[in-house]
């Protein structure tokens, strides 16, 4: 028997994303977790939000799992999987966070899952409900430009994200909505070790700009202003939305390299201002400036993609490298949420990281029941330590 794994949840970043990967990996493998301290470094006392615990149930009910603490500010939760692979329910479904809440950091917790159970052949269709475009995560427009071409280009199946409504953590707080449609591996199946490096020079960079209507004429002429001053010699092109809110501004700027690489900055403004068009300025400065910098380090992902891969480097077959970049002569850090998600797919899987982006995963195929193995592997580990005393 699988004793749980224990993780304190004050670790490294100690916050959400440290409790989502780890219900995910947990849920997949049928490992038994036991965390502590939930989102201990977080102000307000930590613990469970609505969208923790969406993720939880869900994969709680995907992975016929038994739970204890999941409830709206829980600082503990016990996650035991059942060890039976049952397959007899449908993936497919409705989710609703409760509450403006990222579908993004939702998506984040139940992919892996979605497409390594082995439970379902054909397309699975997922609508969350909750906030596309939500402060501290990843917006719907990162997720279709960024995210799900880049997971493409790792050797995962076809994903999509049809945006049917947006959803806002800013102004006046409202639900969203997305419908995700993803092929799963197929039972049996694993993801090979993949190779993300030579990067390349930037192409192009594609600018998408949600704001006030009055404030798009404004907008337009100092985006292409200050990225003709900091790239001068790149494509640009430039997508406006009424956001229909004076509090509502967001910009996202992406990169694309000769070699199909995509690296990303945004920000959904969180600045004071007097209005709009006093933020829209140092809206733009500051995310240009981000890209200019993520573009400089020379890596194939920027900051935020680096940690989102973490957990297919940990479950694919063999070595994966993803090339973050070098800054004076060293390799580039990982991030404190990249360390973190490193950390805990150590805890649960032994897979190691050597701070440059390289990893041996575990190999694990779709529909596996890698809590055996593990299991096998420990009986044998102890089975040596007895003929050695």
């Amino acid at each position: 028997m699988v004793e749980p794994v224990h993780l304190s949840g004050t670790t490294l970043e100690g916050g959400g994303q440290l409790l989502r990967i780890a219900i995910g990996v947990s849920a997949l493998t049928r490992l038994p977790i036991h965390i502590t301290d939930i989102r201990g470094n977080r102000s307000g006392g930590g613990g469970l939000k609505l969208q923790h615990l969406t993720a939880i149930k869900w994969l709680a009910n995907a992975s016929s799992a038994t739970s204890t603490g999941a409830v709206v500010k829980s600082r503990t939760l016990d996650f035991r999987p059942s060890l039976e692979h049952d397959c007899s329910k449908s993936l497919s479904s409705d989710i609703d966070v409760g509450s403006p809440g990222s579908v993004g950091l939702v998506l984040q917790a139940i992919l892996p899952f979605v497409l390594f159970s082995g439970c379902q052949q054909g397309s699975i269709h997922i609508t969350i409900k909750g906030g596309t475009n939500v402060s501290m995560s990843p917006s719907i427009d990162y997720i279709q430009q960024v995210l799900l071409p880049t997971l493409s280009r790792i050797g995962l199946p076809p994903i999509t994200a049809a945006l049917n409504h947006r959803g806002w953590s800013t102004g006046r707080t409202e639900m969203g909505s997305v419908t995700f449609t993803i092929t799963p591996l197929g039972n049996g199946a694993r993801l090979p070790g993949f190779n993300l490096s030579s990067r390349g020079s930037i192409k192009h960079i594609q600018a998408t700009v949600l704001a006030p209507r009055s404030c798009e004429k404004q907008a337009r002429d100092l985006l292409a202003a200050a990225l003709g001053q900091q790239f001068p010699h790149l494509d640009v092109d430039i997508t406006f939305e009424d956001s229909k809110h004076s509090k509502r501004l967001y910009l996202l700027l992406v990169a694309t390299s000769g070699n199909g690489y995509k690296l990303a900055r945004d920000w959904l403004y969180s600045g004071k201002s007097t209005s709009p068009n006093d933020a829209v300025p140092r809206l733009i400065s500051q995310v240009v400036s981000e890209l200019a910098a993520e573009i400089e380090h020379g890596g194939c992902v920027d900051e935020y993609m680096r940690d989102q891969l973490v957990v297919f480097q940990a479950l694919a077959q063999g070595k994966s490298v993803v090339d973050g970049g070098r800054a004076d002569g060293k390799s580039v850090e990982p991030s404190l949420h990249a360390k973190t998600a490193q950390w805990v797919v150590d805890m649960l899987l032994g897979v190691e990281f050597d701070g440059s982006g390289w990893c041996k995963g575990i190999g694990l195929s779709a529909g596996e029941d890698y809590a055996k193995r593990k299991d096998g592997d420990e009986s044998v580990t102890r089975l040596i330590d007895t003929l050695h005393v």
